[in-house]
């Protein structure tokens, strides 16, 4: 890991990757890369990952759970963690993420740059592509606007703006303020996993925080088990039935959430039902699919949260 700071006044960042059954060269070498980028680095274990070698990594933090308590629940105990040790930034990472060996620096300067101008950033995240396909194609970034949620394409400002304020981020590569993660924007463990990120998103833009996609950085990501199929100008992720609830359920649970606009509930819903019909397509299990997927749906509409049980 980087050194403390020369400067003792100077902010700590710290790193959080949480880790489930990773493909171990994967997380090791993210691991390997944000080691020199941080000041510190912890790896929350939700199970799996004794196999990686952590005597190459010295100063990351283990911190192993006894079971899988979900995304939100270990992305809080390596904010406790970070924080306790006075880290100022947490950088937030999936297990499959590949990052730029520039990529914290930037997200940090931008921050700084937004503080400057009394802008009250909350997190800001690169921009993202799925690292298994041969032509890079970006994710866009999301922001309502006057006639719904606009897209925005990161490719069209990397010339030019560099910062793009933005609804909502991704987990993985996320920089984020500690004071604004104390500011009672924990992350909710019930979602378990899908759309944590996107649940404490909106509750932090409820909060009068802002949030700002980076098109000057850019990072390689697995979003899904295989690289997404594109219609109707939307991403169909390859999930597992399980996953499939999870993503049911936790659209249904977000879009009853008071600080959701009605624009981005019609958003999700509309795309809720698009992958439904299209999963039924192009997934290999459609059976066990379709089963998650209305268990989920029923999860959902009665306000089940937490990890699936059959």
């Amino acid at each position: 890991m980087t050194n403390e700071p020369s400067d003792l006044s100077a902010p700590l960042i710290a790193a959080v990757v949480v880790g489930f059954f990773p493909e171990v060269d994967v997380l090791q070498a993210l691991l390997s890369r944000l080691h020199t980028q941080v000041q510190q680095l912890y790896l929350v274990d939700n199970g799996g990952c004794d196999a990686l070698d952590l005597s190459a990594l010295p100063g990351c933090q283990h911190i192993k759970l006894d079971k899988n308590y979900g995304l939100g629940y270990a992305l809080n105990k390596g904010f406790e963690a970070a924080n306790k040790n006075g880290a100022s930034y947490v950088a937030t990472f999936d297990q499959d993420s590949a990052p730029p060996d520039n990529l914290i620096a930037t997200l940090f300067a931008q921050h700084l740059l937004l503080k400057n101008k009394q802008i009250n950033c909350a997190a800001i995240g690169p921009s993202f592509f799925d690292r298994r396909e041969i032509k890079k194609v970006y994710f866009p970034f999301y922001k309502e606007g006057t006639k719904g949620i606009q897209t925005i394409l990161p490719q069209n400002h990397m010339d030019n703006t560099k910062i793009v304020e933005v609804d909502v981020l991704i987990t993985s590569g996320m920089l984020i303020r500690t004071d604004a993660w104390l500011d009672t924007l924990r992350y909710d463990d019930g979602m378990f996993v899908d759309y944590t990120d996107t649940e404490w998103c909106f509750r932090a833009r409820d909060k009068g925080y802002r949030l700002f996609g980076s098109t000057e950085v850019q990072m390689g990501h697995a979003l899904s088990d295989a690289p997404p199929v594109r219609l109707f100008k939307l991403n169909f992720f390859h999930y597992s039935a399980l996953r499939r609830y999870y993503y049911f359920r936790n659209t249904l649970l977000i879009c009853k959430k008071p600080y959701v606009s009605a624009a981005w509930k019609k958003r999700l819903l509309t795309g809720l039902a698009l992958r439904f019909i299209v999963s039924l397509f192009y997934e290999s299990k459609r059976w066990s699919q379709f089963i998650m997927m209305c268990k989920g749906i029923w999860a959902g509409l009665h306000n089940k949260n937490g990890a699936y049980s059959k």
